[in-house]
């Protein structure tokens, strides 16, 4: 097998294993990717559930596309 299947490979394998891995609210707010938008996921995520970087990803973008209601 040469390098680059290899490291594709291992790159593969790596985003699938971060894809899997769950975090708390507290954890995703703390971190350092996510470190411009806290606010938002403190208000976003439930306390006490655990959540992949992917949903995370996708709870803030369907809230950032949602439409604003006027009064």
């Amino acid at each position: 097998m040469a390098k680059n299947d290899v490291k594709a490979k291992n790159d593969v394998e790596a985003k699938n294993q971060a894809e899997s891995d769950r975090f708390t609210r507290k954890q995703l707010v703390c971190s350092e990717k996510y470190c411009n938008h806290s606010d938002l996921l403190c208000a976003l995520l439930e306390d006490g559930k655990q959540y992949t970087l992917s949903e995370a990803d996708e709870i803030m973008n369907r809230f950032m596309k949602g439409k604003v209601k006027v009064c």
